[in-house]
Formats: structure tokens, C-alpha cells, sequence
């Protein structure tokens, strides 16, 4: 470890799924005395300010973000398969570090970071770092494909033009990739970052310590089985719910108790009237929950993948958008997922696939063995003293 305290810069996409992965590493610096800034969008900002972080607010919101793409949306139906999801990208993650970087390089040039971290999805960091000199390594996101930089760094080259740092195009692949990638999901995800150093993941943190599951002692207690799924569809693709209707209508069959959330800061309201085995809130942290079950019903963010294999648990997957149908297929392969994709959800699928995630052993002896993997990867104190060494 360096013998002074370093300023470090982390810089995400306003979203819960990108920052909480970057959590442990930054948790690992305020411990080791190091002055920690983390900046973002609105929703991100005000999540790490809520947590006792000191922030930036930068860049368009996630909602504002949202709003651009929706006003002008590209013709997904007239594109090949494979060009979809790197359209969209481009399109939503792409035309926002522009903007990120405008309002994030100036603050950076003035305050001097010593090394910046941000995830491969959130390139204004990469830019500041060049800016200003600073050390500079890219944040993984778990089970992302190998082609994930050719999406997410599609603009790459344009945005290194208009800050003047060219080389930065090529060498960003160069400098270290932290892959908090689960090992028996690895193949060759992110391909192209060469200098790999792994980074055991976390299942996410509570806000505070005061903070609790949303449901009461009472009501947790008063559920009526054994064993406990979590419903969710994270916090992008939540507006779905026809997918969380459908869900509860097979699991409701099944002697298993559910936990919903239906999103930050939406109305839990909106599923209706539930039976005793089911509870529903807004959103709920992982850390406190995944303890509770025994399986997660999700859509397959990458972040979400990662907090359940952090507690060894099966997952029955409903990929809806984004990286889910590729995070799905390589959880399926490594044997601690089933997936049902839009085409094959009904009631009486999820029914049968929920029933053999808690009754076939091999599902979560393969979580388990993840589990273990998980633990052996270097911790995140370990890393950093690496990174700033």
C-alpha cells in the first residue's frame, strides 16, 4: 500500500446494478484511508449519498437518459439479431458519457484524482483519467459476453477525439480489468481487456445500518412454508407486469413462499391482492435478503446473477431486455439457472421450472461450488493495495 492517502475517483451509469458492484472496491479504499469521491447521474448520486459517500452529480439521470432514447428510437425491427443489442447500447449508454464527460473532466482536472475506477459501461471515467494523469482501471459487471466492449465502447473512439486523448482508444484495453466475473461462468467474457486481475464479488451491502427488509418481523414470520423465492425484475425493466403476474400465477401453485419487489419507488400495489405466502414490496437489499431463500425468479441482470451465486443459490431466469438473454445462456450453461425466454413464459412453465429449481439437487450443488469459487477470489482490500501500489 502506498505510505499517503490517495484520492479516488469512481464514476458509474446512475443505476443500482452498476453501482453496487463497484461497493466492495470502494468500501476497501475509505477503510484503508483514502479520500473516495463517487459521481454519477441523479439516481446514482443520491443512492451513494444515502450511503455515507461523497458525491459528484454529473452527466444526464437515468430517467433523462431513458427519455432521450425513447424520443428518438432506432428501428430495432429493421436490424439482424445480432445488431439489437449493440444498437441499443450505443443509443442509450454511448450518447450519455458525452454529456457525463462535459460536466465530470472539469471537476476532475481541479480535484486531482490518483486513480479512477468505473465499470466498462460508463466511459467518462476513462477520460477523466487520461485528463488528468490519473492511474486508471475498468469495472467489471460480472457475466458480461465477449463481445461486450465492442458494444459498450462503439463510441469510444469519437468521445476520445473530443477530449484529445487518441491513444486512449486503444490503450483503455490495456489497463487493468477488474473481473468480478463469477469463475465457473468465465469463458471469455469481455475479450478484449487483456491485463485481468479478479476481484471476488459481493451480494451487495445495506444502505445503513439501520436499514431493514421493508416487511415486518411479524409478516416474515407468519409466511406459512419452508422455503422462500425472490421475484424480481430489477430496477430497469420492472414496468413489466404482465412478466410478474404471469410469474405469481405459477408460483402461487407451489408450496414456497415469495418475495416481491416490484422496483424502487413504485407501487407495490399495482400486482393486487396477494395470498399469505406472498409478500410484496418496492425494493428490498440483497444482502438481507437472499439470506431468506432457498432461489431466485428474476430477469437475469448480470449484478443479480452474481448476489445470488454469492449465497449459492438457483436461479429461474426471465431474461426481458439488455444483456439478460446472454447472462441467462451462460448461467443455464454452467448449470445454476433454468431460463424461460418471453415465447415460452406461462404459468404452467414458470410452475414446472420453479418446482424443479428447489427439488433438483444438481441446480444448487453447482451454486454451492460457485459459491465457493466466489470466496477463493482475491478480496477487495487485496486488489486495491494492488492498484495502488
Amino acid at each position: 500500500m502506498t505510505d499517503r492517502a490517495m484520492r479516488i475517483l469512481f464514476s458509474t451509469w446512475p443505476a443500482h446494478g452498476h453501482l453496487l458492484p463497484l461497493l466492495p472496491l470502494l468500501r476497501a479504499a475509505q477503510r484503508a484511508g483514502h479520500d473516495v469521491v463517487l459521481a454519477s447521474g441523479a439516481e446514482g448520486a443520491a443512492e451513494a449519498s444515502r450511503r455515507g459517500i461523497a458525491v459528484w452529480d454529473v452527466g444526464p439521470s437515468r430517467a433523462e437518459a431513458d427519455a432521450a432514447f425513447r424520443a428518438d428510437p432506432p428501428d430495432l425491427g429493421a436490424l439482424p439479431p445480432d445488431q439489437r443489442m449493440p444498437t441499443v447500447i450505443r443509443g442509450m449508454f454511448g450518447a450519455a458519457a458525452p454529456q457525463r464527460a462535459a460536466a465530470l473532466v472539469p471537476l476532475a482536472e481541479q480535484w486531482r484524482p490518483d486513480l479512477v475506477i468505473h465499470p466498462i459501461t460508463e466511459l467518462a471515467g476513462a477520460i477523466a483519467a487520461e485528463r488528468t494523469g490519473a492511474r486508471h482501471a475498468v469495472h467489471g459487471l460480472g457475466p458480461l459476453p465477449a463481445e461486450a466492449w465492442e458494444w459498450f465502447g462503439a463510441r469510444f473512439g469519437a468521445l476520445c477525439a473530443d477530449w484529445d486523448v487518441p491513444g486512449l482508444e486503444k490503450a483503455i484495453v490495456e489497463r487493468p480489468y477488474l473481473d468480478n466475473n463469477p469463475p465457473l461462468l468465465q469463458s471469455d467474457a469481455v475479450a478484449a481487456f487483456r491485463n485481468r486481475l479478479p476481484l471476488r464479488p459481493e451480494a451487495g451491502e445495506p444502505a445503513g445500518p439501520d436499514e431493514t427488509l421493508p416487511w415486518t418481523a411479524e409478516q416474515l414470520d407468519a409466511l406459512p412454508y419452508d422455503r422462500t423465492l425472490h421475484l424480481t425484475l430489477g430496477t430497469l425493466f420492472h414496468g413489466a407486469t404482465g412478466v410478474f403476474e404471469t410469474a405469481l400465477a405459477g408460483l402461487r401453485r407451489l408450496p414456497v413462499n415469495v418475495l416481491v419487489t416490484v422496483g424502487p419507488g413504485t407501487d407495490p400495489g399495482r400486482l393486487g391482492p396477494q395470498p399469505p405466502q406472498v409478500l410484496v414490496a418496492d425494493f428490498a437489499p440483497h444482502a438481507l435478503l437472499l439470506p431468506r431463500c432457498a432461489g431466485l425468479v428474476t430477469q437475469g441482470g448480470a449484478g443479480t446473477i452474481v448476489a445470488a451465486l454469492c449465497h449459492g443459490l438457483p436461479h429461474l431466469i426471465l431474461p426481458q431486455g439488455a444483456d439478460q438473454f446472454v447472462n441467462g445462456a451462460a448461467a443455464e450453461r454452467a448449470g445454476v439457472a433454468l431460463v424461460l425466454p418471453p415465447p415460452e413464459l406461462t404459468a404452467d412453465a414458470v410452475e414446472e421450472a420453479a418446482r424443479r429449481l428447489l427439488d433438483d439437487p444438481a441446480l444448487t450443488a453447482a451454486a454451492h461450488e460457485a459459491r465457493d469459487e466466489i470466496a477463493a477470489l482475491p478480496a477487495p482490500d487485496a486488489v486495491l493495495e494492488m492498484l495502488t501500489r
